[in-house]
């Protein structure tokens, strides 16, 4: 079973993911680096979309993975989550998932990401949800110790890190920062199209438990099935094994 995960442009510029339709892999596997691994990538397209926004504010932007998986990580929300926990977006983009559960009645918002044209561009889009803060911050380098959320959100994040140039040692900080963040009877809700449901849960197991698997749509191209995007509902340890 694995994701599907097709190229695609906007903007005049080229995006593309893995196609990874293939067994789950080891841990010891990476994919190969890509400039979206690339914090100069980021900077650069959010930039471009800023400059759209402020030019027609109806162009906000990409929405990573599309609505629907944006819309199957809302339905989870509100059935699970009470409105006012604290609530983490990790590499927020242009915020849009956050307005989303500010316009649901939810309101301890935070979305983080390292580039600061994101954060510019979700800050100017999402001016009018006084729930929702954006801090320019690396899930990867910072101390994020004064906080911890009842829910972290990774809408492409863990995908983009997996595509640096260290992503090996990269995608192991991550997962150490994020069990951090996350409060011990929280969750976390990952969303990936490079990675598999059995690859995420193996890399995983050490510090997270999974909860549930949320229903994606599925795909058979040349006799291999697979789905659009994998959607992984976490609980962390109480002690990473």
């Amino acid at each position: 079973d694995g994701v599907f995960s097709l190229g695609r442009s906007f903007n005049t510029l080229q995006h593309y993911y893995i196609l990874n339709l293939t067994e789950a892999m080891s841990d010891s596997e990476e994919l190969h680096d890509s400039q979206l691994g690339s914090k100069t990538y980021w900077e650069d397209i959010y930039k471009v979309e800023l400059n759209n926004f402020k030019n027609n504010n109806d162009d906000i932007g990409e929405i990573w993975f599309g609505e629907r998986t944006e819309q199957k990580m809302l339905d989870w929300m509100t059935e699970n989550v009470k409105a006012d926990l604290p609530i983490l977006d990790i590499g927020t983009g242009n915020g849009h998932m956050l307005q989303l559960l500010a316009e649901e009645g939810f309101t301890n918002l935070t979305g983080i990401d390292y580039a600061e044209s994101s954060v510019a561009l979700a800050t100017a889009i999402n001016s009018e949800y006084p729930d929702i803060s954006f801090q320019c911050r690396n899930i990867l380098t910072e101390n994020f110790t004064e906080n911890t959320y009842h829910v972290c959100i990774d809408k492409g994040t863990y995908d983009a890190i997996s595509l640096s140039e260290t992503s090996a040692a990269d995608r192991q900080t991550y997962k150490q920062q994020v069990h951090s963040l996350v409060e011990r009877e929280g969750v976390f809700l990952l969303a990936s199209v490079n990675w598999t449901p059995d690859e995420l849960t193996n890399f995983f197991s050490d510090f997270f438990l999974v909860s549930r698997l949320l229903p994606c749509k599925r795909f058979t191209f040349g006799g291999v099935s697979g789905r659009d995007v994998s959607l992984v509902v976490f609980r962390p340890r109480d002690t990473p094994t």
